[in-house]
């Protein structure tokens, strides 16, 4: 499993993050999110300023997000409850659906195949600022989980 930190960065006009392969100072991917929107629209560039290779839309209550590919199409649907106790979310990429359950504070996410085996796992780091560590398989698209973690952090923990 591939292994990344997705930072969100303080100070910044509108939410930005920062991601980094795991041990590594190197930003891969910087995501963008658009000032004053009233539902969130994310961008995932390469590196700090390169080209656009991902984007992350929203709906207004923030209970259902999609991962689309540089060329617009839909790569993966996450839907969120709209009322529980626990934190979860539903992921649904190509024909193959998975489900994650963060508990009641929502620290670890956890996404299992049909075995039984861990596919794509998010936790969400102790620190002043937002932080997750993803680790992702390949049979979920790198740009998929990173960008799950940004919905993440945009529906639980971003108003913290």
């Amino acid at each position: 499993m591939e292994r990344f930190e997705v930072t969100q960065k303080l100070l910044t006009m509108g939410p930005v993050y920062e991601v980094h392969a795991q041990g590594r100072s190197e930003t891969i991917a910087t995501i963008r999110g658009k000032v004053l929107s009233a539902t969130p629209k994310l961008t995932m560039v390469e590196g700090k300023e390169g080209a656009d290779i991902a984007y992350l839309s929203g709906n207004f209550m923030k209970t259902k997000y999609e991962v689309a590919g540089k060329d617009r199409r839909a790569l993966a649907t996450l839907a969120f409850p709209m009322l529980t106790l626990k934190r979860r979310f539903a992921l649904s990429v190509g024909d193959k659906q998975y489900k994650a359950d963060g508990g009641f504070l929502g620290g670890d996410f956890r996404c299992t195949n049909d075995a039984g085996d861990a596919v794509l796992v998010i936790a969400k780091k102790l620190a002043l600022k937002d932080s997750f560590a993803v680790q992702v398989a390949a049979t979920i698209p790198r740009d998929v989980a990173l960008l799950c973690a940004v919905a993440i952090d945009q529906r639980f923990f971003g108003d913290d």
